[in-house]
């Protein structure tokens, strides 16, 4: 009998968690990946949403959740002789948004995500500027930023009840980063 794969057994669960607060009306999904990459043997889920209510424009604010597995995960745990201490999944939240007042705004960003998430995560910001066909005009008006939360660490089965919390979590970051976005 096919046994499923600690990233598949996560999957499901993380993707029932957010689908539950798509469908109570809290948030909307706009996107989900379930992709392997031939190549390497990497396995990635992604699944986007924003806040329900809130209108597509440039000054929405979305969040990405990201599940991913490799290859020693993936051969240890099916050969059941670990090739990868531990075998599991790792979990990155990422959250897109712009910024005008780049060293401001991010400083402010990271604060206020530390205050969430009681300074858990390792946050990285990457900004990056658009310029359009014609358009050379430097520095920008607006920035966008991407910020990730990475966790540094596998998760597995026994993670499985902390996976609501991190929904939570995130949809709570995503309120306060879009009521900061609607504030400017």
């Amino acid at each position: 009998m096919f046994h499923p794969l600690i990233f598949d057994n996560i999957k499901v669960v993380l993707e029932g968690a957010v689908y539950d607060r798509d469908f109570d009306g809290t948030i909307l999904i706009t996107g989900r990946t379930d992709s392997m990459d031939l190549a390497t043997y990497h396995r990635l889920y992604q699944i986007d949403f924003r806040l329900a209510g809130e209108k597509r424009d440039e000054e929405e604010v979305y969040a990405q959740m990201q599940l991913c597995t490799s290859l020693p995960d993936i051969a240890g745990e099916l050969l059941e002789k670990p090739l990868t201490d531990p075998i599991g999944c790792t979990i990155c939240i990422h959250f897109f948004l712009t910024v005008a007042e780049v060293e401001q705004e991010t400083e402010a960003i990271a604060r206020l995500l530390n205050e969430i998430w009681g300074n858990r995560p390792y946050i990285t910001q990457t900004i990056k500027a658009r310029l359009k066909e014609y358009q050379h005009k430097w520095p920008p008006e607006r920035f966008e930023n991407q910020i990730t939360l990475d966790f540094h660490r596998k998760i597995d089965e026994g993670n499985i009840e902390d996976l609501r919390g991190l929904v939570e979590h995130t949809i709570a970051s995503l309120e306060q980063l879009q009521q900061r976005e609607n504030r400017r």
